[in-house]
C-alpha cells in the first residue's frame, strides 16, 4: 500500500522495454515506480493504492487501452488528484486534443527523453 504523498508512479505499458525505460527516466527523477503490463493489472494495482501520484498509460494495449483506463480512474473520486499522462507513439495533434479532452493531463510522445519527462512532470506536479 503507498502512503499518501510519497512520490509514487505507476507505469503501464504491454511492452517491457518501454515500462523499463519510463521506470528507469523516473526513477532518476526521485520516484518510486510500480509497473503494470496491461490495463486490468493497472486498475487492480490503482485500487490497492489509491494515493500513487502519477500514471503513465500507454494508449494502445491488448487488453485496455489506455483512454478507457484513463475514463475509469476519472471515474473513480479517490483519484481526484491523480496525475495521469498519456505515454504513446500516437503523436498526430488530433490524437493529442482527443487525449487530453478524454482526461488525460498531458501527452508523452515516444520514444521519450529523461528531459522531456522531467518537463511533463513537473508542470504537473511541482515540487
Amino acid at each position: 500500500m503507498v502512503a499518501v504523498g510519497e512520490k509514487v508512479a505507476l507505469v503501464v505499458d504491454d511492452v517491457p522495454v518501454n515500462r523499463q525505460l519510463a521506470a528507469a527516466f523516473l526513477a532518476r527523477l526521485g520516484w518510486e515506480v510500480e509497473q503494470a503490463d496491461g490495463g486490468k493489472a493497472a486498475l487492480d494495482w490503482l485500487a490497492r493504492n489509491p494515493a500513487v501520484r502519477l500514471v503513465l498509460l500507454d494508449i494502445g494495449m491488448p487488453d485496455l487501452d489506455g483512454e478507457s483506463i484513463c475514463r475509469a480512474i476519472r471515474a473513480n473520486r479517490s483519484f481526484a488528484g491523480l496525475a495521469v499522462v498519456a505515454y504513446t507513439a500516437h503523436a498526430l495533434p488530433a490524437d493529442v486534443e482527443r487525449f487530453l479532452a478524454g482526461g488525460f493531463d498531458a501527452v508523452l510522445i515516444k520514444p521519450v527523453s529523461l528531459p522531456m519527462m522531467r518537463d511533463v512532470i513537473g508542470r504537473l506536479l511541482p515540487g
